[in-house]
């Protein structure tokens, strides 16, 4: 890992060798670690160190990047001639903006002094616990961790500058019954592989593998249902990719209005409802800064139901003369007091769904989305999970749920399925009806 001077240093041999009328330069070094394992028995292990360096030049409105892995001098006289080069020929963009001057940047605390040195340690100790409790029911079990620990710098002749440093791990793990008939998945997400609680991740895995086998047939429709939290993490992390306010403007989008305008100050949703974004949350915390190195800010994007912002990039605020806000770099949605057991416990008839997997757009103005349910989905009667059913297609979208949101457990740091980002906290939900357009042969 590159010390913050080293980093500092090869932003300024950059500057200096700069013929551009602007250039912004960044620096990515990381360290990963993983471990991956199957059918009970650990399958690879590595790590990898790898540093970026990314030289954007600027003549005018023509822009282009070159790309490094290499930090020694030769090299990165070449990246920036080459950028330079690329930019030359590039046709003239209207809308690109010069760079930023100096920006206050805010200190955000998401790195893990010990990671580096412990992280691989607490994998395999963690992968062991896994792999034991599924030996001794008789399942079978694969899972992945996987900890990075980044430091990143810009630049630019303006006098913009920032350094940030972070640790990121995350931890899935899939389990099937011998005869393939259930499956269970959970995972866990932390600043550290220690703040990983893998023996929760094994117990809820398991017991979701041995609960779904021989689902019930259950007819396709629209039912109450309660969506665990890592499938809240799925749809709120498209839901606020969406909130554009260019889009939202130009009537690409749920947020748009008529005549050019857009819903914000609506109320769109329950009183319960608020979702925020705060670079330095303690439980997920984000980056300093955002799309066109802008800082990242405490903000609220839904305020108890009413849409509060959107973010907006440089040009379009500039053109409308408007703060120019970057997407956030977390996620925290509010949530109530109780747990997921309680809201089961509250919920008289109804579907629990434990994941989405393969999430597709169908529409993007109304943010209508499709998917399948995977690894264990459960009727509810009377309060109580009563037996597994089928997996389903269904066609739904995030507004919808928020909408239509009546019920909410405490939040929780929760990675989507896919794993896209691990620095979003929400609750389970429970929602007046989930349509589940038809009926899948996943398990």
């Amino acid at each position: 890992m590159l010390s913050k001077e080293q980093g500092q240093k090869v932003v300024e041999q950059v500057l200096a060798a700069s013929r551009a009328d602007d250039v912004l330069v960044t620096l990515a070094a990381s360290d990963t670690t993983h471990l991956r394992y199957a059918r009970n028995t650990p399958s690879t292990s590595g790590q990898q160190s790898d540093c970026v360096l990314t030289v954007q030049s600027m003549f005018g409105k023509k822009s282009a990047s070159a790309t490094v892995n290499q930090l020694d001098a030769a090299t990165i006289a070449q990246v920036v001639e080459r950028s330079e080069q690329l930019a030359r020929l590039a046709p003239e963009n209207p809308e690109l903006m010069p760079g930023l001057g100096a920006q206050a940047y805010p200190s955000v605390a998401a790195y893990d002094e010990g990671m580096l040195e412990s992280g691989a340690t607490d994998m395999v100790r963690g992968t062991a616990l896994c792999i034991d409790q599924a030996r001794a029911l008789g399942l079978t079990a694969a899972g992945y961790s996987e900890a990075t620990a980044t430091a990143s710098w810009i630049g630019n002749a303006r006098g913009l500058s920032g350094y940030h440093r972070n640790t990121d791990a995350s931890f899935s793990q899939t389990v099937r019954t011998s005869d393939a008939g259930g499956s269970g998945w959970a995972a866990g997400a932390g600043n550290a592989v220690s703040a990983i609680d893998y023996a929760r991740c094994s117990s809820v895995s398991l017991q979701k593998a041995q609960a779904s086998k021989a689902p019930r047939p259950l007819a396709p429709g629209k039912y109450v249902t309660i969506l665990e939290p890592s499938c809240v993490a799925s749809l709120m992390r498209i839901f606020s990719l969406s909130m554009n306010a260019r889009s939202a403007e130009e009537g690409r989008s749920y947020f748009s209005a008529p005549g050019g305008k857009t819903k914000l100050g609506r109320k769109l949703f329950p009183e319960s409802v608020s979702i925020r974004s705060d670079p330095s949350s303690g439980i997920a915390p984000g980056a300093p800064w955002g799309e066109d190195v802008l800082p990242q800010t405490p903000r609220t994007w839904v305020d108890r139901g009413r849409l509060s912002s959107l973010f907006c990039e440089r040009f379009w605020a500039q053109k409308h003369e408007r703060e120019a806000v970057p997407p956030p770099s977390n996620l925290l949605m509010s949530g109530g007091a109780g747990s997921l057991e309680d809201l089961i416990a509250d919920t008289p008839k109804g579907v629990l769904v434990t994941s989405l997997f393969y999430i597709r757009f169908v529409d993007p103005r109304t943010l209508l989305l499709t998917g399948l349910t995977r690894d264990g989905v459960f009727w509810i009667e009377d309060g109580k999970v009563s037996h597994p059913v089928t997996n389903f297609r269904w066609n739904e979208s995030p507004v919808r749920v928020l909408e239509n949101v009546d019920g909410m457990t405490a939040p929780v740091r929760a990675p989507p399925r896919d794993g896209m980002n691990s620095t979003i906290v929400v609750p389970a939900l429970r929602v007046k009806e989930f349509e589940f357009s038809s009926v899948s042969d996943a398990v």
